[in-house]
């Protein structure tokens, strides 16, 4: 199987896995007031064009349009252990998008460098 397919593979899972909890009512969003979806893009101001997310929980203000907080999960289904690079660049794309009205998840098959658990710690701190 090649990379792509094992990646989707992965996604699937981790889309299946939150749209149970969401469903059953075991997130922090009411499942009525959320919607979740699988590689959704949003807007960069940065960029001028879409960043593609692999899932995102958009959780929403009763009888409001616009979602008022954005939950991304990023995947990575890695042999080795996640690098502090990919959770930086993460961070960048989230802060791209939604500025402080986002919330990002790393689920990954692997352990993490020593310096990516550091960065995601201080970025929770900051």
């Amino acid at each position: 199987m090649n990379t792509t397919k094992v990646g989707d593979k992965f996604e699937n899972k981790v889309f299946d896995l939150f749209s149970k909890e969401l469903r059953e009512g075991r997130l922090l969003f009411k499942p009525e007031n959320s919607k979740i979806f699988k590689k959704k893009r949003y807007y960069s101001r940065d960029r001028d064009k879409d960043i593609e997310f692999d899932v995102s929980i958009e959780a929403y203000l009763p009888e409001k349009s616009d979602w008022s907080i954005l939950t991304v999960i990023e995947c990575k289904n890695y042999s080795n252990r996640v690098p502090v690079d990919d959770i930086e660049e993460f961070n960048s794309k989230l802060q791209q998008v939604a500025g402080k009205n986002v919330k990002g998840i790393v689920i990954s098959s692997n352990a993490f460098q020593e310096s990516a658990l550091k960065y995601a710690k201080a970025e929770v701190s900051a």
